[in-house]
């Protein structure tokens, strides 16, 4: 994870962020992770863990943008999770599954997340083995 956090206000409320990403050698995926919390409540943050494929040339794709279909948009969108745009509406949905940023909530899937979003994340699952 990088240590710098980012701020971002969602709804009116200040929220800090971070993002970094892993390599699992073993299986040769990768997984990015969202790391948020509400402003002054670094003990209860919002964890979000994309586990993905991970691409020979480019590493993770969502750290550096990935063409997915938005099915609500019948269309494709670059999406890198690095842009504020997309961390405003992650923490949309963790708010609406439950987390308030003064509670804990167990890990959340990031490509389920990106699905409730329109997109289809078909390209970025790992093979099941």
């Amino acid at each position: 994870m990088k240590k710098k956090l980012r701020k971002i206000v969602v709804g009116g409320q200040e929220f800090l962020y971070a993002t970094g990403d892993r390599y699992n050698v073993e299986d040769k995926t990768s997984t990015f992770i969202v790391k948020v919390f509400l402003s002054g409540q670094k003990h209860t943050p919002l964890f979000i863990e994309f586990h993905t494929i991970d691409d020979y040339y480019l590493g993770q794709p969502l750290n550096s943008g990935v063409s997915l279909e938005n099915r609500n948009k019948q269309s494709a969108e670059t999406v890198n999770l690095h842009k504020p745009r997309y961390i405003e509406q992650l923490i949309l949905l963790g708010l609406k599954h439950g987390w308030t940023g003064k509670n804990t909530i167990a890990m959340q899937n990031g490509l389920e997340y990106l699905e409730e979003l329109g997109y289809n994340t078909d390209s970025l699952k790992p093979a099941q083995k």
